[in-house]
């Protein structure tokens, strides 16, 4: 075989070589779990049985999708994808307290009775959140701590999926019907950057101005893109504020900013007088947030 062939073929087994490691990783942190779930059934009892192999059930039913469908780190299977797990545990619960096991006629030694369970408790959801911190623990070490990852992303994510659910689901749906869009993480959060030359900020997703070619590498187009990090960290700052208002983060922050951006008459005062669009309330406390926990600067004009 002539050696650029050698070489050609050496270069396609290493490209299938890292194509498979993820699924292969993968696949053995879920053999690891579900071994450890069967010692824990065989020969614990008490507290250990009880409620041990409820946190471990979350993180193994990752690492089994994570193997056979999501190898890829990507959006949702670092944001979404334990959240999926995570409620699949309390959809479980609610199976339980139903009595569907007992109305199907599931055996609790069958294997669908064990996957299912008999008896609902509702000390497993606080179960369920261990072993969704345990998901967010593995992917800070996966990436040594980088990629906008923290053992504590899963409490952030988790909040803004409840406490600030109608923020973020908003933010979701225009994630999606942007998704042809440049996404990307953005310390702790998901950041698109659209096609408008306006910035907004949804929950755990931030959109933010388009940016200049690539390629461009004039005076405008690097200012536009300094201006456009700022704006960022700004949109970054709401984000804590949906954190800490919840349900009324859109009537007391979403509301006021709205009315402040678009109303025609307010731009003019603002262009008349000098008046910074920072001034307002909500978009000061925004870029100070912002600045604060980014140790970056923010937009303040």
């Amino acid at each position: 075989m002539p050696a650029g062939e050698i070489r050609r073929y050496g270069d396609q087994m290493e490209k299938e070589r890292r194509k498979l490691h993820p699924r292969f990783k993968y696949a053995v942190l879920f053999l690891t779990l579900f071994m450890v779930e069967v010692l824990i059934a065989i020969f614990t009892r008490g507290v250990v049985r009880a409620y041990l192999g409820d946190v471990l059930v979350i993180p193994a039913l990752y690492f089994f999708l994570r193997a056979m469908f999501f190898p890829k780190d990507g959006i949702f299977s670092v944001y979404v994808l334990p959240f999926v797990c995570y409620f699949t545990g309390w959809l479980v619960e609610v199976l339980q307290a139903l009595s569907v096991p007992k109305a199907l006629g599931l055996s609790a030694s069958s294997f669908p009775g064990v996957i299912v369970g008999g008896t609902y408790d509702h000390k497993d959801g606080l179960c369920y959140f261990l072993g969704l911190l345990l998901i967010g623990l593995f992917l800070a070490l996966e990436t040594h701590w980088k990629d906008d990852r923290r053992w504590f992303y899963p409490i952030a994510v988790f909040l803004h999926w409840t406490w600030g659910y109608f923020q973020t689901c908003a933010g979701f749906f225009v994630f999606l019907w942007y998704r042809k869009c440049r996404h990307f993480y953005y310390k702790g959060v998901v950041r698109t950057i659209w096609t408008k030359t306006s910035a907004v900020s949804l929950g755990m997703f931030i959109f933010t101005p388009r940016e200049p070619d690539k390629d461009d590498q004039s005076d405008w187009a690097k200012r536009t893109r300094a201006y456009n990090e700022r704006v960022a960290i700004h949109e970054y700052g709401h984000t804590f504020q949906s954190l800490l208002l919840g349900p009324f983060y859109l009537l007391v922050i979403g509301l006021p900013s709205t009315i402040w951006a678009s109303s025609k008459n307010l731009s003019r005062l603002r262009r008349e007088k000098n008046i910074p669009y920072s001034r307002l309330y909500c978009e000061k406390w925004a870029s100070k947030w912002g600045e604060k926990v980014s140790k970056e600067e923010a937009d303040w004009t």
